[in-house]
Formats: structure tokens, C-alpha cells, sequence
């Protein structure tokens, strides 16, 4: 036989427990965890402190050398600095191409086709 689960030293529920209990029943719990959450989520996310309030470190002391080593380093390496910029065709800069034309015709063609055949099916098996 299996023993008895222990008894607390009162039976009575605390008054904690029967205001968690009546908001856990009306939803407000559920409601106010899920503003806590929004609220951390929009302050540890959304949001980034000003260019100013950054504090500061001894990192930052030693940041003109840095940029000095890598002005230094870029002048010493000329052919790197004179490399070709060519152009690369982009396809999403704004303008209509051959491409994106054929692909929205193909797109909504093959979704057309799809959706006419998905509906046939369903009708004849009587689904729909």
C-alpha cells in the first residue's frame, strides 16, 4: 500500500495562494505575465541607449592607435586600396527585368494552377 502524501501543518490555503488561484481563474495572470514579457522584450530589444551614454572604458583610450595601425596598414597595401569596383546586375534595385517579369508570370501561373486543380479534386470527391 502506498503511503499517505505528507499534510501540511495547516490545512487552510494561505492568502497568497487564494489571490494567485483567483487571477490564475480570471485570466489576469496570463495577461500580466504577458505584459511582462512584452515590457522586457521592447527594453532588452527594441531599444539601444544613445551614441553619448555609451560608458566609457579603457578600451576606448587605446582606439585612436587602433585607427592609427589601420590607416598604416591600408597605406602600406596600395594595389588593395586601387582594386577594381565593378558592377554586379542586381535584381531587387527597383527597376523591371526580364527576370522578375518571367518569374511573377510563372509564380501566379503555377499558384493559378494549383489552386483550379487543389478545387477540382475537392469538389469531385465532394469535399467541398
Amino acid at each position: 500500500q502506498a503511503p499517505a502524501p505528507p499534510q501540511c501543518a495547516s490545512s487552510r490555503p494561505s492568502r497568497l495562494a487564494k489571490t494567485l488561484q483567483a487571477m490564475a481563474r480570471s485570466g489576469l495572470l496570463s495577461l500580466v505575465l504577458l505584459a511582462a514579457v512584452c515590457v522586457f522584450a521592447l527594453r532588452s530589444v527594441a531599444f539601444v541607449a544613445a551614441p553619448g551614454a555609451a560608458p566609457r572604458s579603457a578600451g576606448a583610450v587605446a582606439a585612436p592607435a587602433a585607427v592609427a595601425a589601420s590607416m598604416a596598414a591600408a597605406a602600406a597595401a596600395p594595389p588593395a586600396a586601387f582594386a577594381l569596383d565593378e558592377l554586379f546586375e542586381y535584381n531587387m534595385a527597383g527597376e523591371f527585368t526580364g527576370f522578375m517579369t518571367g518569374g511573377y508570370f510563372a509564380v501566379t501561373l503555377g499558384y493559378t494552377a494549383i489552386s483550379f486543380v487543389s478545387y477540382l479534386l475537392l469538389t469531385k470527391l465532394k469535399i467541398i
